[in-house]
């Protein structure tokens, strides 16, 4: 785990809101407090969709940000800054085997539940937060190693201005 503090918000914010830059990773949840406050479940409702449309879909179990973001920024869009943007971003199965491959760790992508981004808005601070889920105990800290590299490069590579914590 390592929390990046982001030092240029608005540039990050329009990345995250206006741009793709974040499209491909999926949603785990979210929360967002303006006026009022928002819970996101990002869950895909299977009964929405008929098996055609579940069948086409590249992610079947979450809702992708490219999804999502619209109404998101719906949710923000004004003359305020929000009070608090919370979002659980989670990188898709082919990438974290991707990243698997890239750490030499001698672990199996089934026993990886998860690779997360946790970005949290508040107070006019940014942090985005690397996390890891396994499905059990895992002694192998390689993967959690590149991870957080890669996102190190990720945020690089967009632009992003921090500070790792």
């Amino acid at each position: 785990m390592v929390a990046f503090q982001i030092r240029e918000v608005k540039n990050f914010m329009a990345k995250l809101f206006q741009k793709d830059d974040f499209d491909r990773f999926t949603v785990r949840e979210g929360q967002i407090q303006t006026a009022a406050g928002f819970q996101i479940n990002g869950h895909r409702s299977h009964d929405f969709y008929t098996e055609e449309e579940l069948e086409e879909l590249a992610e079947p179990d979450f809702m992708l940000w490219e999804e999502l973001k619209p109404l998101a920024f719906a949710m923000i869009k004004g003359t305020r800054t929000p009070q608090v943007v919370n979002l659980v971003l989670q990188l898709r199965k082919e990438e974290v085997q991707a990243v698997l491959v890239d750490s030499g760790a001698k672990l199996n992508a089934e026993e990886i539940a998860g690779a997360y981004l946790n970005i949290k808005f508040q107070a006019g601070e940014l942090m985005v937060v690397t996390g890891v889920g396994f499905c059990s105990f895992v002694m192998d800290k390689m993967f959690e190693r590149e991870f957080d590299g890669w996102v190190k490069k990720f945020l690089t590579e967009h632009g992003i201005v921090f500070d790792e914590m």
